[in-house]
């Protein structure tokens, strides 16, 4: 692809994205550019009031050529090295080619570089709501939830439309992405495969030391608490024993408890995080800074080739319950008390506080007006983010005839998002952005 090829393709993606009449008002509103060589900038003022800064390295790094970028639909990547790239560089020559409302540059090595208004604009870091607006690409989470908020917003999507139809799909990932938490209705009954369909309509399940997938039911010489009894499960996020947990679970009712046992449980850890910081801000301080051990020993018996395959783990890993970003925001929760070690890497004199901000966060979890307590019914699935929502499991009893029986897989964000945003630029959704 050459480079007018290549110019025009992202033109025509971005007019994909943007309506038509904001295409023209766009394409056309370049007034001036100046050129600040002391500060190595360009400074290009729009018709509408608005100007942006492009530093020169910047124009040159992200110039839509052949030569700097190999595009195609199978890759998009960048073919400078930064071994190679001088940073230091300045324009040979730029033009405003006012006909086509664009800049045009030559940068030594005779590399010529057209940028449309409309890519300008819409790349323009001088502007805030350029700013905001990528920030969206990231798909970050929502507003957090109480009992009485998510009881109102929670999303249930039919299981056919969203296996069938891409904007279904989309929807029904992007409210877990936002809400960390979404359900499906009317699935097929007993179906054990339903785990993988699904798994493989959303992208690549996440492989733990429980397989690809996994049963949870009551059975003999349990791997997993969960396996163990048919007893209360407390609130926890799958996998504490790991460094980089898998950051979302989905589970399918194969067979629900008879009566009324078994109802899932789920809590807003960022919510929760957010209640203790404004109320029991000590409490909160020890849970994002303390690490805390767990441990998670034993095996779990998986298919491979047809036969049963014996796989030992023993997994450890040590976090804070809490986990901030450089900003102060909460972007992870890590906590199951099953799998809690008995090491604390701190003065003996501050563990009695690290067991009071424990107590206090987990009697927030139960606190009714915090709780979203649901049945799946036969068919049900539920998918959520494991490293938001702390989940639980109110107890049961199962009979021979009618054995609770509940099929689930993981994910990663990555993987997720990612299946969002194919299919913002598939169905030309206004949420798309391109990468380039």
């Amino acid at each position: 692809m050459n480079f007018i090829q290549t110019r025009n393709a992202i033109f025509k993606n971005l007019q994909c994205i943007l309506p038509k009449s904001r295409i023209y008002n766009i394409r056309r509103n370049i007034s001036s550019i100046h050129n600040d060589s002391n500060n190595r900038w360009l400074k290009i003022s729009f018709a509408d009031g608005n100007y942006g800064i492009f530093p020169y390295v910047w124009l040159r790094d992200t110039s839509l050529d052949s030569t700097t970028y190999s595009i195609s639909d199978s890759m998009k990547a960048r073919n400078l090295m930064m071994r190679d790239f001088d940073v230091e560089v300045v324009p040979e020559s730029f033009k405003l080619d006012k006909e086509k409302n664009e800049l045009k540059i030559l940068w030594p090595g005779n590399v010529e570089s057209c940028y449309p208004a409309s890519w300008l604009k819409s790349r323009n870091l001088s502007s805030d709501s350029v700013k905001k607006l990528r920030k969206n690409v990231y798909l970050s989470p929502g507003k957090l939830w109480n009992k009485e908020e998510i009881e109102q917003r929670l999303q249930r999507f039919d299981h056919n439309k969203v296996m069938e139809d891409d904007k279904a799909l989309h929807d029904f990932l992007y409210a877990v992405c936002c809400d960390g938490i979404a359900v499906l209705k009317n699935g097929p009954l007993k179906d054990k495969e339903t785990v993988i369909k699904i798994g493989d309509r959303i992208g690549l399940i996440h492989q733990t030391h429980f397989g690809k997938t996994f049963e949870v039911t009551t059975k003999v010489e349990a791997s997993n608490m969960a396996y163990a009894h048919g007893g209360e499960l407390p609130y926890h996020t799958d996998f504490p024993s790991l460094s980089q947990p898998p950051e979302l679970q989905m589970l399918y009712m194969y067979q629900k408890a008879p009566e009324n046992g078994g109802l899932s449980m789920f809590v807003d850890g960022f919510y929760i995080a957010e209640l203790m910081r404004k109320n029991n801000p000590d409490a909160f301080k020890i849970l994002t800074e303390t690490p805390i051990e767990f441990i998670e020993e034993g095996y779990d018996i998986h298919e491979r080739d047809g036969k049963d395959f014996k796989f030992i783990f023993d997994m450890a890993s040590k976090h804070r319950t809490i986990k901030l970003d450089e900003s102060g925001n909460v972007i992870k929760i890590q906590f199951g008390n099953a799998m809690r070690s008995w090491f604390f890497d701190i003065d003996p004199e501050k563990i009695q506080d690290v067991y009071r901000a424990l107590k206090i966060f987990t009697t927030l979890c139960y606190a009714p007006e915090n709780q979203l307590i649901f049945p799946l019914e036969n068919g049900d699935t539920v998918l959520w983010a494991n490293t938001r929502c702390l989940h639980a499991r109110s107890g049961y009893k199962s009979t021979k005839e009618n054995n609770r029986s509940i099929l689930g897989c993981y994910f990663m964000w990555d993987i997720v998002k990612s299946r969002i945003r194919v299919i913002r630029e598939k169905l030309n959704l206004p949420e798309n952005q391109n990468a380039l």
